[in-house]
Parts: structure tokens; sequence; C-alpha cells
């Protein structure tokens, strides 16, 4: 199963990015509910607060989707949480969150520390991100930017490809040197925990 999430802030395009595919369960989070509903998609649940939303699109939400889980403005976790959390619990083989990137640095952190807990991408339209185990990959891309970070120490980091290059590096977490990258290649490692995320000059 693949579970695709429409969050906040709503700077994405699903004409553009949203591809239909077979054996997937929309969640619609918040505004991202509405957002999605009105771009002609047909939500499985929405979830979230709905303090982003007026009285009317509340109501629309209501009347087009086919669960609505409600939770109070005071909880314990975000909106985009919830809707993680409850994808997981689906065993899902792919996790993809749309939004989750903008001007909220704090959530969008906080978007960036989801991505540990299984394979789940965030994107919107100027922006990727994900977490690689250790392995081989060939990526390529459509960004100005491809930046590695590990949130786990990285062993053996190799970049073939790229507009620089690297062979058998060990990338600590607090080690900045593999930003602002360019172009596609290979990447490989042999422990820890890769975060990439892919970037245009917006």
């Amino acid at each position: 199963m693949i579970v695709k999430i429409f969050a906040s802030p709503l700077n994405y395009s699903l004409d553009k990015l949203y591809k239909k595919e077979k054996n997937e369960f929309l969640i619609g989070v918040d505004k991202g509910a509405y957002y999605a509903l009105k771009n002609g998609l047909k939500l499985d649940l929405a979830i979230g607060d709905f303090d982003s939303v007026s009285e009317a699109e509340r109501q629309y939400i209501n009347e087009n989707v086919k669960t609505v889980e409600s939770h109070q403005i005071n909880k314990d976790k975000t909106d985009s949480d919830l809707a993680i959390t409850k994808a997981l619990a689906m065993n899902a083989n792919r996790i993809m969150m749309y939004g989750g990137i903008g001007r909220r640095l704090d959530h969008t952190y906080g978007n960036i520390l989801f991505l540990k807990r299984g394979n789940i991408i965030v994107l919107n339209d100027h922006a990727k991100m994900f977490i690689l185990d250790p392995g081989t990959y060939g990526i390529t891309h459509p960004h100005d930017y491809i930046s590695f970070f590990a949130v786990k120490a990285v062993k053996q980091l190799t970049l073939e490809g790229f507009k620089f290059s690297l062979k058998d590096y060990h990338l600590d977490v607090d080690d900045p040197l593999c930003i602002s990258n360019q172009g596609q290649g290979v990447v490989s490692f042999t422990e820890g925990k890769l975060l990439v995320i892919q970037a245009d000059d917006e």
C-alpha cells in the first residue's frame, strides 16, 4: 500500500506532482484536505484539528470524505504527525507527504524528523527530501541542487557522477560537507542513515 498525505503549506501543484497509483490510500490534513478535494482527488481520510479552514470549507470536507477524524487544537502531535502515525500503523510500503516544507522552519524540521520512521518522502514544487539506508542508489532529479546530510553517522560515502564527487568518506551528523551538490549520479555507503534534500532556488 502507498499512502499519500496532502498537508500544508499548499506550495505544491497536484497536476504536476501527483500521479495516481494502484493500492493508494489518500489522506488530507486540515487545509490540505480541502485543497486536495478541490483539485479533484477522492480522499479516504481527512485528519486534523481543522483550525485553518472556514466553516464552509469544513462542511465541504465533511460532505466529500469517507472518514473525517477530528482532533482538539491543543494536542501533543501536529496534524502532519497524526497523519504520518496513521500511515505507519497501516504498514504502508511508501508514504508521500505533499507540503510540509515552508517558511515555518520549526514545522519543516519536525517533518524532517518524521523521515527517520520509515520509507517517507516529503515534497513540494521546489524541493524533495527522503532518507536512505546503506546501499547503492542511482539518483536522477529535476532540481537545481542536491545535498546529503548524515542523520546517523555515514561510513564509506561515495558520490559518483555528481558535480562534486566523493570517495569512501565518513560523514558525521555535524558535517555539512555535502551541501549544494549538483547533477545526477550514484550514491553508496555501508553504514548509517543519509538525508537527501533536492531543492531549487525559488
